[in-house]
């Protein structure tokens, strides 16, 4: 998915939007538009993991400190950081959602 989309960012660059006629620009804005939809899947989905394993760690977390177990407290480290590591995905996604709605903007003010 992710080399789609950097193709897909790479043709909107190399897109000369002065010498599309409307029809182009509205297929253009169509195909920005799904691309913005599968984003927010792709995020949506990055938020509920992330949110699922910080509930998982936070229960280990206190798991470690009623039963002082060195095994609830490593791993509940290791989802935490299986937590940053899918926040970073959002990150990334974000982004990349951003240059999108920059190219969004330029194709509505070109109607």
């Amino acid at each position: 998915m992710d080399k789609r989309i950097r193709d897909f960012l790479r043709h909107l660059d190399k897109l000369e939007l002065d010498a599309l006629s409307e029809e182009e620009l509205r297929t253009e804005r169509d195909d920005i538009e799904l691309h913005i939809n599968v984003l927010y899947q792709e995020m949506l989905f990055c938020i509920l993991i992330s949110v699922a394993l910080l509930i998982c760690s936070s229960v280990l977390l206190g798991a470690f400190f009623v039963c002082k177990s060195v095994i609830c407290f490593s791993c509940a480290a290791v989802l935490a950081i299986f937590t940053v590591v899918t926040a970073s995905g959002y990150r990334k996604n974000r982004e990349i959602m951003n240059k999108l709605y920059i190219f969004v903007d330029k194709i509505s003010q070109m109607y």
